[in-house]
């Protein structure tokens, strides 16, 4: 006789240990498998940022187990069994063997990014090594053979676990050297992760950091913690990286936040502020007013707003003419950018991914602007990058709706512009666009449905009535 085991009801383990015995019959026999309460990591003190953070501390709804299992008759057998909420089931694979023989569990682990193929474990298709668990538990039948316990209690981590402490639900790129993940031998030397942190804020990577390496995390662009390890971490040892930002809600807590990042900040002064997303002009000034008073030199504040929807009115005028100049902003959630909101700025870079608004002067004599990256936008008013006379590359949408006081490109966006100094981006879907009046004596440039990149405009590096270094598309 043999013994299949296809349907398996798996129990819990309480934390007392004790268990409440239910079984399910199978065919010729009774079998449980008992599996033991899942191992939670517990934060280093050493790192721990605010309240610590144990992560994950129990079985929860599609979990996974990894079995393998050894007959002497039958062979080895591997089986991958799901938790559904209150009991574990037989998902693939089948475990059998002979009725008078006692089999072995060489291996049973709890790795949710991999799967048995061929006898190994290899990565889940879209799974990454190190973005999760790596667990080695002991799996044993019990004497009358009517039940396999599984325990984690002496689990196996040969890695240690990184939380990333951050901004809730956002997609953050962490960078790292020196690193092995979980489930791997091989040490990266350049490796780059994309994730997204939890409701709580937190990410997590899993793996053996060496000595010296180092943890670099950007939500973006915008750089918001890096972390050299002095020595390699240790074995099952949790360590926290803090790459929270700081929320600003009023002109107080603005200065201080600004006081603070300038003060952490070694060279070039990094300002990263989490704003309302309808953050007012007297958030703004109170912006430019902390700056002002920070003592920072001429051109040297990179200032990353996350949060914020709409830059108003006027918001940096405050840092014009002798005031000191930034040197980059990034606007991450910005969608609308208002009138006059740069004008007079020094800022060499701006960076807006989402902003599909530029509206009447909005970077007027900006005279240090070198570098302009907004490619959703779609929509820009009258005279926005007017006198802006470093401008070397541009970066657009699919332009929808251009303003200009002539069509002869006098008085368009880019006026007193050398713009046959300028790399011009577009969308791919890019249409060609021709000039009609409007009110008030201004034009507008608008979609005619011919697609531009077929269109002679295109060839000589023409569009809005101005010829440009060159023009070249890219997609959305």
């Amino acid at each position: 006789q043999y013994i299949m085991l296809a349907v398996v009801t798996i129990v819990m383990a309480s934390c007392t240990s004790e268990i409440e015995e239910t079984t399910a019959t199978t065919g010729k026999s009774n079998v449980q498998l008992v599996v033991g309460d899942f191992p939670a990591f517990g934060d280093s003190q050493t790192r721990a940022i605010g309240t610590p953070d144990e992560g994950k501390t129990s079985w929860a709804e599609g979990d996974e187990l990894l079995l393998e299992m050894t007959s002497k008759t039958l062979g080895t057998k591997y089986a991958a069994f799901t938790y559904n909420g209150s009991s574990w089931e037989l998902a693939s694979g089948e475990l059998s063997y002979k009725e008078d023989e006692v089999p072995t569990f060489p291996h049973v682990y709890y790795a949710p990014n991999y799967k048995w193929e061929a006898g190994k474990l290899v990565l889940k298709e879209g799974k990454v090594a190190g973005t999760d668990e790596y667990i080695e538990g002991k799996a044993n039948i019990t004497p009358n053979g009517q039940a396999i316990t599984v325990e984690f209690s002496k689990a196996t981590r040969n890695y240690s676990r990184l939380r990333i402490a951050t901004m809730p639900n956002k997609p953050i790129t962490v960078t790292i050297d020196r690193y092995t993940p979980a489930g791997s031998s091989d040490m990266k030397w350049d490796q780059k992760y994309a994730l997204t942190s939890d409701e709580k804020g937190n990410a997590y990577l899993y793996g053996t950091f060496g000595k010296s390496a180092e943890v670099t995390v950007k939500y973006g662009r915008a750089p918001l913690a890096t972390h050299k390890f002095s020595q390699a971490t240790v074995n099952a040892k949790s360590y926290v990286l803090d790459a929270t930002v700081i929320s600003a809600n009023s002109a107080e807590e603005i200065k201080s936040a600004i006081e603070q990042e300038i003060a952490n900040s070694k060279y070039d002064k990094n300002v990263i502020l989490t704003l309302p997303s309808n953050a007012s002009s007297s958030l703004f000034e109170a912006i430019n007013t902390a700056i002002k008073n920070s003592g920072v030199e001429d051109g040297t504040v990179n200032l990353t707003l996350m949060g914020v929807m709409t830059i108003p009115e006027n918001a940096f005028n405050s840092l014009s003419g002798d005031a000191p100049g930034l040197l980059s902003v990034y606007l991450p959630d910005v969608t609308i950018i208002k009138s006059q909101a740069f004008e007079g700025n020094k800022l060499r870079e701006i960076d807006a991914p989402n902003v599909e608004e530029i509206e009447f002067k909005a970077f007027h004599k900006c005279t240090q602007l070198e570098d302009v990256s907004m490619r959703k936008a779609s929509k820009i008013g009258l005279l926005a990058f007017s006198e802006c006379r470093l401008l070397r590359s541009v970066w657009f949408g699919a332009l929808s709706s251009v303003m200009s006081y002539s069509d002869d490109g006098l008085g368009g966006i880019f006026d007193k512009v050398n713009t046959t100094n300028i790399q011009l981006t577009l969308s791919t879907r890019q249409a060609k666009l021709g000039l009609v009046p409007t009110y008030e004596a201004k034009y507008e440039w608008y979609p005619t449905g011919q697609s531009y990149w077929d269109s002679e405009d295109y060839s000589k590096n023409k569009i809005l009535g101005y010829t440009f270094r060159r023009i070249i598309r890219a997609d959305d």
